[in-house]
């Protein structure tokens, strides 16, 4: 529709009219939902409204007007990067179990606007938990940055594996073998099909979740023997958008952040393959800071995530690798700030680095990959994930 088509539907009179009758509601129930229909029957039939109820059809009306409000005001500043006011109303979807630990309470919201859990399809298994929405949303956020056919394992928003392949059969495999300890009950997320041969090889696992853009059905009948896997097929997440994170009294609006593989440049020479240092970065940048990732053969061998300093996150991912780091890129959120992080991968056997580059011993870090023979590349671009 035009701007003017828009504009023109924009309701004036309607929710002046809910407005006032939500205000005048010690004599009037005012109607905002079919959802409200099968109460106000009942009272009714019982006699008519009672004050309680007439308060709580207001309460409604109120944030249905406020949310429309909203909804037009959004649409007005949507080519602006940072609005004067931001207007967020979300519509309760229901009760979870609990939070992320039993003693919190929670809920769903929805913003109304087309997400993969909203639009998604819950194939098999029970409601998903607090936990599961999180560790989901990190989950295919990842997978769907990936080159196709690509398939990860989260735990804890962190992969625990993650890898592409010639098939998504492939994928997974590779993805649950780059650490299968840390992998077990974790969610699983692909960003083609999910075939039979490869839902046979997930139920050989503990797992918490399933999600792609779709499941063959012969795919369905093996899950259907392990009817605890929630099973979800979705669209892959928008890769572009807003993101906001409420802190006490208010709230932090940023862009997300876009990945990009395409404007390195080589501050020492040596070759490296390509392909793996890309998912490398990828994946380094979907890993919560300090992250350090060792991919080899399009599979992720290890990963140090969340650590306190960059050479912690290094080691932690060499542990992980083990012998597999011979021959192995390795990608880092964030600068070197030291050339031991460099010094650790050479002698590991890993080939090539990249990473953003911009820290004050930058010279320091390219002369290790030069007595190494490590090619390394600066990105000029940062992935910090908190």
């Amino acid at each position: 529709a035009s701007e003017a088509d828009i504009i023109e539907k924009i309701d004036i009179g309607g929710p002046t009219l809910v407005r006032a009758a939500a205000k005048n509601h010690a004599h009037v129930g005012v109607v905002t939902s079919p959802d409200q229909y099968e109460r106000i029957v009942a009272a009714v039939e019982s006699g008519g409204l009672s004050a309680e109820l007439r308060l709580d059809l207001a309460r409604a009306a109120f944030a249905h007007t406020a949310a429309y409000d909203a909804a037009v005001a959004a649409w007005f500043g949507r080519d602006m990067a940072h609005p004067e006011q931001i207007a967020i109303t979300l519509k309760a979807m229901g009760a979870l179990r609990y939070g992320e630990n039993p003693h919190q309470e929670a809920a769903l919201y929805s913003d109304g606007t087309p997400s993969w859990w909203s639009v998604g399809d819950l194939l098999q298994g029970k409601e998903m938990s607090f936990n599961n929405f999180v560790d989901t949303e990190a989950a295919y956020r990842l997978v769907g940055a990936l080159p196709t056919p690509a398939a990860v394992v989260v735990k804890h928003t962190n992969p625990a594996g993650a890898a592409v392949g010639i098939s998504v059969s492939d994928a997974f495999a590779k993805a649950w073998a780059g650490d299968s300890l840390a992998a077990f009950g974790g969610v699983i997320a692909a960003n083609v099909p999910v075939d039979r041969g490869t839902a046979e090889m997930i139920v050989e696992n503990f797992v918490e979740i399933v999600i792609a853009p779709s499941v063959e059905a012969d795919a369905l009948e093996v899950f259907a023997n392990k009817p605890n896997i929630r099973v979800m097929s979705a669209p892959l997440p928008a890769i572009a958008g807003r993101e906001v994170r409420f802190i006490e009294g208010g709230a932090l609006v940023q862009d997300r952040d876009l990945i990009d593989v395409g404007t390195w440049r080589q501050v020492a020479p040596g070759s490296a393959d390509r392909r793996d240092l890309e998912v490398a970065w990828i994946v380094a940048g979907r890993t919560k800071s300090n992250a350090v990732v060792l991919v080899r053969q399009g599979q992720v061998v290890g990963a140090g995530a969340g650590d306190q300093s960059r050479i912690g996150a290094v080691q932690r991912a060499l542990s992980i690798a083990g012998e597999r780091s011979m021959g192995a890129v390795a990608a880092s959120d964030a600068f070197f700030p030291f050339r031991d992080g460099l010094d650790a991968l050479a002698q590991a056997g890993v080939e090539a680095v990249v990473e953003p580059g911009g820290s004050r011993n930058d010279d320091e870090v390219i002369n290790a990959a030069v007595d190494h023979g490590l090619a390394l590349f600066f990105t000029d671009r940062r992935h910090f994930l908190h």
